[in-house]
């Protein structure tokens, strides 16, 4: 999730006849921007409840359906940035060092208060007794940690940790060109196994989300053949992804259907809806490459620390008050409201982060990874 794109604004044009190696110094202003866009999406799926909005009608369901599991557009990301910046400077070591320090670390650090709160006061009945039926301290805090279950969202660094540890296999089947033979299987099977309840199973959350990011390496590796493709077919991908929000609405409901791995349900739809997406805001973003839209270039910038620090504000009224309406807005919401809240809690997380970075110049990293 920190990776950052070389700054370098150049783009190269490849030949179809072309090996599909990137030049690891081209800027994309698309896949930066990509990035701040994803963020909002991250941040407005823990928004709805503070914004007040009960998912009720069709209408509600279809929006909320669009609207959630954001996380695939940063894991898809995620993979397309792992080949271009990584690939021509390939080091895993360092790369794993790099990720404990500024992925892991802040993580660690700012989940402590949170575990000591969970241990001590916490909610009644405590999280890890009623989820896990756990009582040692030690025991529970390490379910926390592998969790991430101290707050709402960091559930996903337990899951990008084991995916970063896949560097090598991932790395393996870039150089065998078996990228998309390997994501297009795994992603069949996580569309029936679902995302975890609760998100607290990571292994789950890695089978669910690893063909996203294979998916995003091998479209940074055969740019030249992905984005004629979504340039000509974006409209029909678009209206796709739609009907299936709306499928899903009417037959199915409305979010993420968690489940036990291995329970049979319906399939997934908002896994291929959410893919579909993810390639329709590409094709949009491609078409303005030229362009640097400064909010999104400095949203992309401080993505990773808006991430760290948007579940302090959207977690503790419901967990520490009990109750998610924070601007009064119960029984009033709608997809509206809770955009606009989403930009609150996002300008909010920003001038924190920017605060911090201030204080701490280079040492922010270790603490909110930017």
């Amino acid at each position: 999730m920190d990776d950052k794109l070389p700054q370098n604004n150049t783009t190269p044009t490849l030949a179809p006849t072309q090996t599909p190696k990137p030049p690891a110094k081209a800027f994309l202003n698309s896949i930066n921007h990509f990035r701040g866009i994803a963020i909002i999406f991250i941040v407005m799926a823990h928004c709805y409840r503070p914004a007040g909005w009960e998912i009720e009608t069709f209408a509600d369901k279809a929006w909320f359906n669009l609207m959630m599991n954001g996380t695939v557009f940063f894991v898809f990301i995620s993979g397309f940035l792992f080949h271009h910046v990584f690939y021509h400077r390939w080091d895993y070591k360092k790369y794993m060092k790099n990720k404990t320090k500024f992925v892991f670390l802040p993580y660690l650090l700012l989940s402590l208060p949170w575990i000591v709160w969970h241990l001590t006061v916490g909610t009644d009945p405590m999280m890890h007794k009623e989820m896990a039926d756990i009582s040692g301290p030690a025991a529970a805090a390490s379910w926390y940690v592998i969790t991430g279950r101290t707050l709402t969202a960091y559930w996903y660094i337990p899951m990008g940790m084991m995916l970063f540890a896949l560097s090598p296999w991932v790395m393996h089947l870039i150089k065998k060109q078996q990228v998309l033979y390997y994501a297009i299987p795994l992603l069949l099977i996580a569309i029936m196994v679902h995302r975890p309840i609760s998100n607290l199973n990571a292994i789950q959350s890695l089978v669910y989300f690893l063909p996203v990011y294979l998916l995003g390496v091998w479209g940074s590796a055969h740019r030249d053949k992905l984005f004629p493709f979504i340039d000509k077919y974006w409209l029909a991908m678009l209206l796709t992804g739609i009907a299936l929000a709306l499928i899903q609405a009417q037959f199915f409901g409305a979010g993420t259907l968690n489940k036990a791995p291995f329970e049979m349900t319906v399939p997934d739809l908002m896994l291929p809806q959410k893919i579909l997406l993810t390639l329709v805001i590409l094709a949009i973003l491609n078409k303005f490459e030229h362009i640097s839209i400064a909010p999104l270039q400095k949203l992309a910038e401080v993505s990773f620390a808006i991430y760290f620090i948007h579940p302090w504000i959207t977690t503790p009224w419901w967990m520490i008050y009990d109750s998610p309406d924070l601007f009064g807005l119960a029984n009033n919401g709608n997809i509206f409201t809770t955009l606009l809240v989403t930009l609150v809690v996002v300008a909010i997380s920003y001038l924190i982060a920017i605060m911090i970075k201030k204080l701490l110049s280079k040492r922010s990293r270790y603490l909110i990874g930017w």
